[in-house]
């Protein structure tokens, strides 16, 4: 009984920190990891110079962030040590999951800083711009989720047009 509320434990943390980082909105959360290809689509609406500042922008943030998911993913080990133990210690656990949601707002206040900088430079036509694009992509990456969800596939072709 023990090893599966283990197992369900560790399971549940791990499907948690994946599904928030997976619904959580766009503004300020660009250039997590990669550039998305929205973004990238959205991004080639700006002149070439601005479209390369607004990335470089976002990389030095991706790089300030690197120690921190490194810190991130030492933590996840100690919780694991936490969760596999004899004996199970909430207040421990309570605790390092603390230390890992306040490295995980660092971090996203870091990217919301970046893009915030990034945006600035923009004027207000580029921003509109950049700001339809990228919904009209994220509405258009729902509405395709939604059809494959649907059927286990991507849909008929007279199916995703339907947006």
């Amino acid at each position: 009984m023990k090893k599966l509320l283990t197992a369900t434990l560790v399971a549940f943390t791990m499907a948690f920190s994946g599904a928030a980082i997976a619904h959580s909105e766009w503004y300020g959360k660009e250039g997590q990891d990669e550039t998305s290809a929205y973004m990238d689509h959205a991004l080639s609406r700006l002149p070439a110079q601005k479209a390369a500042d607004f990335r470089e922008t976002m990389k030095n943030a991706r790089e300030e962030n690197k120690d921190l998911e490194e810190k991130v993913h030492g933590l996840h080990g100690d919780l694991h040590t936490i969760l596999t133990a004899p004996d199970f210690d909430k207040k421990a656990f309570l605790e390092k999951r603390t230390e890992i949601q306040q490295l995980h707002d660092q971090m996203e206040a870091n990217r919301t800083e970046a893009f915030a900088s990034a945006v600035s430079e923009l004027s207000q036509k580029e921003r509109v711009a950049l700001t339809r694009s990228l919904d009209h992509a994220k509405k258009h990456h729902r509405h395709m989720a939604k059809l494959q969800g649907e059927n286990g596939s991507v849909g008929t072709a007279s199916e995703s047009i339907k947006h």
